[in-house]
């Protein structure tokens, strides 16, 4: 299955029985104050490095190819979680980030 997500057209990482995918990009600020830039007592901050994550939701997480063939760099799995309703199929949510 085939998911275009976005402006940019972003693809999920490769796998089988995905039912859903969400993708997001984040970045912490870092403060660069120092005497030359502060004026009036403001700080300065500037973006730090990005934060690419994928929230995928699919019936199989071991059909998951994570590890860079299909997409940019390789995402880590930070968690997994089986969600389970009282009469439909079981699904798991894997959250994989790369820094």
């Amino acid at each position: 299955m085939a998911i275009t997500l976005g402006r940019s057209g972003s693809a999920p990482p490769v796998g089988n029985n995905i039912i859903s995918a969400t993708y997001s990009e984040e970045c912490e600020t870092v403060d660069i104050s120092n005497r030359n830039n502060i004026q009036g007592g403001y700080k300065a901050f500037k973006a730090g490095f990005v934060t690419q994550t994928w929230e995928i939701e699919c019936h199989d997480p071991g059909s998951l190819d994570l590890s860079g063939s299909g997409t940019e760099g390789q995402f880590n799995v930070m968690s997994v979680t089986e969600n389970i309703s009282v009469d439909g199929a079981v699904t798991f949510t894997v959250t994989a980030k790369k820094f």
